[in-house]
């Protein structure tokens, strides 16, 4: 590929495609009916990529040649200009179909996707071109609070497929879960290739297998599928969602906000790659996220705090996601032994009565053991928490599997999810709510307690 002549600029965005690059977007968008060529998808995604996570209304995008060119890893022939150009132009003619759940019930909305393109008559000076969303589609790109789907768009740069990218996106929703079961006709919707592809087995080279080797050889899961027939007729297919180790730096979903400047602490940096060299998956770059958002006093107090209960003997098996949910929620105690939420109270100036504890374990501990489960499901290992998820699977029915963590829209319930699977965590280690609670209330009170057959609490004396 030819070098570009504004070096300062080609550099900037060689160290932008080494940072992790979020984009958003509503459950409903991911699921809707459109059909995108390859530079569409590519125009598409470089506007995405300039949407901030606070923007109250969408801009006009300006998407520059070399940006695209660099990105992609395409090759600069002299034509590339044109291509954007036409992408982007067939953007502003393309439809969308997106369901959208209302007070009176659900609708279907029919709108363009973008417009205001605004591009170079003449192809040799032309570096970029301006471009902006339709406002229709303001709900599933702005202002997501819930229900959205959120990746590293690195995963998808080398794709050459949209249809790939599609598939990735709607196999990522379910990550968590392991499992998506779409039937072929809905599927075929979703991707607008019922003309396309109307026999089945053209649909299933063409578009599924490929998109398996593509995921597989790019992005940060993999899949495999099983056919489900009626009768003869193959009218489904069962999704086998598995993370891609291979390619798990390129896309660890860390619910990281837009990357800063780069930061210059490369001293403190070096210790703290030496005191985490044992961890799993840890790398430079991630410690260098970690630092440019929540800097690095907070990032070496978790550091320090989650390797002191490794030598204590907790059973910390992911560090790195042990960590990033404490530094995404600092106010929450982390544990029996690490920050204390209120001052101790010795047990020789009081002995809390049983009514006074029986608040504590109705009110303010109830609240953090939802957030102390949501923390071990977050900090476990991929396999364990997959093998969790496979045996609640095989406890429930399908449709009370679906109804009790999944969404009305069939998303993910991620909130319910991890609380089953922190549960079962905790049955794995032999413990109960109950004994969480007490190592909890001696943490904040010194006072060692015990739960009586009548269901009263007590302070042993």
């Amino acid at each position: 590929m030819k070098k570009h002549k504004n070096d300062k600029n080609n550099s900037n965005t060689e160290k932008e495609t080494n940072v992790v690059r979020l984009i958003r977007k509503a459950n409903r968008l991911v699921e809707g009916k459109y059909r995108f060529d390859i530079w569409e998808m590519r125009v598409f995604t470089k506007m995405l990529m300039k949407i901030h996570r606070d923007d109250e209304d969408f801009k006009v995008y300006r998407i520059y040649l070399h940006e695209v060119i660099q990105d992609f890893e395409l090759q600069e022939d002299g034509h590339s200009y044109k291509y954007l150009k036409q992408g982007a132009e067939r953007l502003g003619r393309r439809e969308i179909r997106v369901l959208m759940d209302t007070p009176d019930g659900k609708m279907e909305l029919f709108t363009h996707i973008a417009t205001g393109v605004k591009s170079f008559v003449e192809e040799k000076s032309a570096k970029y071109l301006d471009i902006s969303f339709h406002p229709d589609m303001k709900p599933f790109l702005l202002q997501l609070q819930s229900q959205f789907l959120m990746y590293d768009v690195r995963n998808i740069l080398k794709l050459q497929s949209s249809f790939s990218i599609r598939i990735y996106e709607l196999l990522k929703q379910y990550e968590t879960i392991g499992k998506r079961q779409i039937k072929i006709q809905e599927l075929k919707e979703m991707l607008d290739v019922v003309d396309k592809y109307p026999l089945y087995g053209n649909f299933k080279q063409r578009v599924i297998v490929k998109a398996q080797e593509d995921l597989e050889e790019f992005t940060d899961i993999k899949f495999t599928f099983d056919e489900v027939k009626t009768g003869r007729a193959v009218t489904a297919l069962t999704f086998w969602i598995t993370p891609n180790k291979n390619k798990q730096d390129v896309g660890k979903m860390l619910y990281f906000p837009e990357i800063a400047e780069e930061i210059s602490t490369d001293g403190e940096l070096d210790d703290l790659l030496n005191v985490t060299k044992n961890w799993e998956g840890m790398t430079k770059s991630l410690l260098e996220q970690w630092i440019n958002i929540y800097g690095i006093e907070a990032v070496g107090q978790e550091i320090s705090k989650t390797n002191k209960l490794i030598l204590e003997g907790k059973n910390i098996h992911n560090p790195i996601g042990f960590v990033t949910w404490a530094l995404q929620n600092p106010n929450v105690l982390k544990g029996t032994s690490t920050v204390q939420v209120a001052p101790i109270v010795p047990n020789t100036e009081l002995k809390l009565k049983s009514k006074e504890i029986e608040k504590y374990w109705k009110g303010e501990f109830n609240q953090w053991f939802l957030d102390y489960l949501q923390q071990l499901a977050i900090a476990s290992k991929h396999e364990i928490f997959h093998g969790i998820v496979e045996e609640l699977r095989s406890l429930y029915s399908e449709k009370l599997f679906s109804s009790l963590f999944l969404h009305k829209d069939g998303s993910v319930n991620e909130e319910a999810l991890n609380s089953s699977v922190g549960v079962k965590l905790l049955e794995k280690e032999n413990r109960t709510k109950e004994t969480v609670f007490a190592d909890w209330f001696f943490e904040r009170f010194q006072q060692k307690i015990t739960l009586q057959r009548n269901g009263a609490w007590e302070v042993l004396t």
